[in-house]
C-alpha cells in the first residue's frame, strides 16, 4: 500500500493522476512558521490517529487529523542522546554515535564546551534557520538533550527543566510553557522555530497528579513528591523488593515467563495512564493556536523513541526492539487539507530534511536524511533501508525483514509483516536474509564510523 487518503468512514488508495497533492510545489511552505513537539517514550502502537486500536490519544488525534502520518517510522536509537542528536542534524546514527563516544561524558554537562566547535560544524535546524532569518525557541525537559548535549547552539530562548541548573524535574512544566511560549509570540515579525522535548513519559519515576483518579494495585507504590503530584514506582529487582536504580537498556531475563507476563501488563497498564494524562495537557498546547498561526505554520509531533514495557523482556529502552524504535510522525501542514497516510518505512532522520525542503531552506551541510517529499508524490518511491544502533545493539530493516545484533554477536531475525511484536526469531530458518543484512549492516557501520573518525581527526589537528 503506497500513499492512503482517509475519508469518512472508508480509506481508497490516492491515485496520483488526479490526486490532491501531486506536486512538490503543494508541499512548499515559504517563511512558514515551523513547531515540533517531541513527546518523548511515545509508542508508536499507542497513537490512535496512527493505531486505531488506541483510544489514548484524542487530543493528538484531533488536531492532526488532516495531516501527513509516517505509520512506519524508525528512530535511529532507543538512546535519546544519540536519536536526539541525530535527529535534529539529520546525520546517521552510527556516525552520531561514533562522535558522542568521543565527545559524551557520563556526568554534567554531557557535552563539555571542549567539544563545541566540532559539533558547530554539523548545524542542527536551530542554527540552519537561524541563519535565514527564523527565531528560535527550545524547551527541554531532561538529560540527554538540550543545553547538556550542546544543542542549545543556535536557539535565542532557551528553558530547560530536569537538567543542570534548572528546577528540579517539573512534570508537565515543559508543556505549559510551551503553551505560553506561543500563546505570546509576536506574529507579526519574522518566523520562528519552536521545539519542545518533553519526557513526562519517562517511566522511572512517572509524575502523575495526586488530585487525578489512578490506577489502583498492591504492586504499584504512590509517593507524594509534592502536594500536586506522586512519584510511581513498580518496578521489582531479582530480590522482588522495589527498584531505585534505572537502567534504560536492562533485560529482565530473572523473570519466569509468568513474572514477566504480569510486569507487561501492569506496566501497559500505567503506561497508559501517563499517555492519557499527556495527551490531556498536550491540548494546552492545541488550543494556543490561533487561526493565523495555524494558517502559517508546520507543525510536527514524534518521539526521540519509545519505551519497551517488558516486551522481548525490556522493562524500559534503549535497545533496537520496536518497542523501543518505532515511531509516530505526524505533520500538520498548512496546504493540507485530508490525511495523508505513508505506510513505506522512512527514518526520524529525514525529518529535518523534509522541514528545509518544505521551507525551500537548502542546509550549508550535508545531511544523512533526505526529504520525503518525493515520498509523497511519486507512488514509485521505494522503502529505505533502515539502520539504528545504541550502546548494546544494532539494527537494520529492509522490506519486512528486520535483523538485530547485539553486543556479544548473538542475532534475532524477524519478519514483521506477520510478527511486528518479535516474538518469532527466524534466524535459523532464513540464514540468507540473515548474512545479507548483517551484510549491509557492516557495510554501512564501517563507513560511517570512517566518517566520524575523519571528522574526529580534522577538528583533533586544528586543536593542536
Amino acid at each position: 500500500m503506497q500513499l492512503i487518503k482517509k475519508t469518512g468512514l472508508f480509506l481508497f488508495i490516492l491515485l496520483f493522476s488526479n490526486a490532491y497533492a501531486t506536486k512538490l510545489e503543494d508541499f512548499k511552505c515559504h517563511k512558514c512558521n515551523v513547531i515540533f513537539l517531541n513527546i518523548d517514550l511515545l509508542r508508536n502502537d499507542e497513537v490512535g490517529i496512527i493505531n486505531n486500536n488506541s483510544n489514548l490519544t484524542p487530543n493528538i488525534n484531533n488536531f492532526f487529523n488532516n495531516s501527513i502520518i509516517f505509520t512506519n517510522a524508525s528512530s535511529s536509537s532507543g538512546v535519546t542522546a544519540i536519536s536526539n542528536t541525530a535527529t535534529l542534524t539529520g546525520k546517521d546514527g552510527f556516525f552520531t554515535y561514533s562522535l558522542l563516544k568521543n565527545t559524551y561524558v557520563d556526568n554534567p554537562p554531557q557535552m563539555p564546551q571542549s567539544s563545541l566547535k566540532l559539533w558547530q560544524s554539523i548545524p542542527t535546524i536551530f542554527e540552519i534557520l537561524k541563519a535565514e532569518g527564523y527565531r528560535t525557541f527550545n524547551v527541554n525537559h531532561g538529560w540527554y538533550a538540550g543545553k547538556q548535549m550542546l544543542l542549545d547552539r543556535g536557539v535565542d530562548f532557551y528553558w530547560g527543566t530536569g537538567e543542570v541548573d534548572s528546577p528540579g524535574s517539573l512534570p508537565i512544566v515543559s508543556i505549559e510553557k510551551t503553551a505560553s511560549l506561543i500563546s505570546n509570540i509576536d506574529q507579526s515579525t519574522s518566523p520562528f522555530f519552536l521545539l519542545l522535548r518533553s519526557e513526562d513519559l519517562r517511566g522511572f519515576p512517572y509524575r502523575f497528579p495526586i488530585n487525578r483518579e489512578k490506577l489502583l494495585d498492591s504492586r504499584v507504590t504512590y509517593r507524594s513528591m509534592d502536594e500536586k503530584f506522586f512519584e510511581i514506582r513498580y518496578q521489582i529487582n531479582e530480590e522482588g523488593t522495589l527498584r531505585e536504580g534505572y537502567y534504560s537498556s536492562e533485560t529482565a531475563k530473572w523473570m519466569s515467563k509468568d513474572l514477566l507476563k504480569e510486569y507487561s501488563i501492569l506496566s501497559k497498564k500505567l503506561y497508559k495512564q501517563q499517555v492519557s494524562y499527556v495527551d490531556e495537557n498536550l491540548k494546552k498546547i492545541f488550543d494556543s493556536f490561533d487561526n493565523n498561526l495555524l494558517n502559517n505554520s508546520i507543525i510536527v509531533l514524534y518521539s526521540n523513541h519509545g519505551d519497551g514495557l517488558y516486551d522481548n523482556g525490556i522493562p524500559n529502552h534503549g535497545v533496537s526492539y520496536e518497542s523501543c524504535v518505532s515511531v509516530p510522525l505526524l505533520i500538520r501542514h498548512p496546504k493540507i487539507k485530508s490525511s495523508l497516510l505513508v505506510n513505506k518505512s522512512i527514518q526520524l532522520i529525514d525529518l529535518v530534511p523534509t522541514i528545509l525542503n518544505m521551507l525551500d531552506v537548502k542546509s550549508y551541510s550535508e545531511m544523512d536524511g533526505t526529504s520525503l517529499l518525493k515520498l509523497l508524490v511519486d507512488e514509485n518511491q521505494n522503502s529505505k533501508t533502515i539502520f539504528g544502533i545504541d550502546k548494546d545493539s544494532s539494527y537494520v530493516k529492509e522490506g519486512n525483514f528486520k535483523l538485530i545484533i547485539w553486543s556479544d554477536r548473538t542475532k534475532e531475525l524477524y519478519d514483521l509483516s506477520i510478527d511486528p511484536k518479535e516474538e518469532n526469531n527466524i534466524i535459523n530458518t532464513r540464514l540468507d536474509v540473515a548474512a545479507k543484512l548483517e551484510n549491509y549492516l557492516f557495510v554501512h557501520q564501517f563507513e560511517e564510523h570512517a566518517k566520524a573518525q575523519m571528522k574526529l581527526t580534522k577538528f583533533q589537528n586544528i586543536a593542536k
